[in-house]
């Protein structure tokens, strides 16, 4: 029965590595999709957009009807979705086919990604439900790792068209070892899903995020970049009067939990750091060391090889240590790394350059693991769905931010202090800041019964 467990945690994977390739590989792509579409590369940047919009915005309605009838069927729904509109993406000979597909995928990702980590916390518990979110989250990060190459082999040596289909295949094989694996989750049916007050959140949170994502091009002071985020801010406003108390948007078993908490906001203010050095540091390769698609996605290995070691390694530093130990040795490594990047810059030494990237990888996969697991030990599996669903919405702020902010920040720096980089090296030291104050959490966090080596989840 507990190979049986174990088997599972492979086939809940799956659908992950195929979200990881995609989101990763995606961004290498958009020239070609653009010139076979017809749209200029500024605007197949929209084939990011409008995906990272409909994963972040439905998180919470996916959470709660998770919750309400239960993991399972929502995952396999997501699964299957995912693959259709892989299949669509393939196949679309307009861009507006492309968006369509591309936003079904946002979609159907969120379910995937909410219910395979609400089906960890229900199938894994005490020592071993560490362990288990860190293997998810290095094979995530495998999946994230070869993102980039597999998508620039496949598109030199067939088309763009068949980067999709690696989707469509990696779900095939997930489909009948999910369904065959995963068991029937816990399910609240009493749980109400007020469909009104998910939707506006659903707009607020889909207009405040477009509205930080539209900074990075347009400058905060921009009409559409004020506007979205004033219209988002109006929905959840609404969304805000409209709560009940007795019916809370997220159970307050979950907002109360310490460890919830702080894991959430460890985890968010990492991903501010990484999203720094994923987004910006391989387009300062391709700037400043002319380094081709290709050759960027296999320098870049330096970051993702060790970011999967690091989340494998974060369920074994839980088990011998606690928690917040892990979270505070990733911690460092990140801003060790990213204060170390900033001073070598992205056009020094090739063999520093790397090593602070796998510095920087590594602590990141032990953050990101470990703060996910953290976050949901004291989550009960029936909320599963739900803390899952605020825990990634949370990083998804974290990222757009980080991208927005040091976006315009080395917009302006550059522009007043050209070469050397400046204004990269500025935003990593700004990074390194804000993950330093993830640092200072995890040394306040609580333990808990489970960091005791016990299982005390309920």
């Amino acid at each position: 029965m507990k190979a049986r467990r174990w088997l599972a945690l492979f086939a809940l994977s799956l659908p992950i590595i195929a979200l990881s390739v995609d989101a990763n590989g995606v961004v290498v792509l958009l020239p070609s999709i653009g010139t076979d579409l017809g749209v200029s590369a500024a605007t197949a940047g929209a084939i990011v957009t409008c995906s990272s919009l409909a994963f972040a915005a439905p998180l919470l309605l996916i959470g709660r009807l998770a919750d309400r009838i239960g993991a399972r069927p929502v995952l396999l729904v997501g699964v299957v979705g995912f693959g259709i509109a892989s299949a669509i993406c393939a196949v679309s000979d307009t861009f507006v086919v492309m968006i369509l597909g591309r936003s079904l995928q946002g979609v159907a990702s969120a379910c995937c990604f909410t219910t395979s980590l609400a089906a960890i916390d229900a199938m894994f518990t005490g020592d071993d439900q560490p362990l288990a979110v860190g293997l998810w989250g290095a094979l995530g990060g495998i999946g994230g790792a070869c993102g980039p190459l597999v998508a620039s082999l496949l598109a030199d040596t067939f088309s763009w068209r068949a980067f999709f289909g690696v989707n469509v295949v990696l779900l095939a094989i997930a489909l009948p070892l999910l369904i065959w694996l995963v068991p029937p989750l816990p399910a609240d049916r009493t749980r109400t899903v007020p469909v009104v007050t998910l939707g506006l959140l659903m707009l607020g949170i889909a207009f405040v995020v477009g509205g930080i994502q539209h900074a990075a091009s347009g400058g905060w002071a921009a009409s559409g970049t004020l506007v979205s985020i004033v219209i988002g801010a109006a929905f959840l406003f609404v969304v805000a009067r409209r709560r009940r108390p007795e019916d809370p948007l997220v159970p307050a078993t979950v907002t109360r939990s310490a460890p919830f908490r702080l894991g959430t906001a460890t985890a968010t203010l990492s991903n501010w750091g990484s999203g720094v050095v994923m987004v910006l540091v391989p387009t300062a390769f391709e700037l400043v060391r002319h380094t081709t698609v290709l050759e960027t996605g296999i320098l870049f290995l330096a970051f993702s090889i060790p970011f999967a070691l690091g989340g494998a390694a974060s369920g074994l530093m839980i088990r011998r240590r606690d928690a917040p130990s892990a979270l505070a040795v990733g911690s460092a490594g990140m801003v060790i790394g990213m204060v170390a990047l900033a001073i070598v810059g992205p056009d020094g030494p090739l063999g520093s350059v790397l090593l602070t990237l796998a510095v920087i990888g590594f602590g990141n996969g032990i953050v990101y693991s470990g703060a996910t697991s953290y976050a949901l030990v004291t989550v009960a599996p029936d909320d599963a769905g739900e803390a899952s669903a605020v825990l990634s919405a949370a990083r998804v702020l974290g990222l757009a931010l980080a991208i927005a902010v040091s976006t315009s920040l080395m917009t302006t720096i550059d522009a007043d202090f050209p070469g050397n980089s400046w204004g990269l090296r500025v935003a990593l030291v700004i990074a390194a800041v804000v993950t330093a104050v993830g640092y200072v959490l995890a040394h306040r966090a609580p333990l808990t019964t489970a960091d005791a080596g016990t299982e005390g989840r309920r």
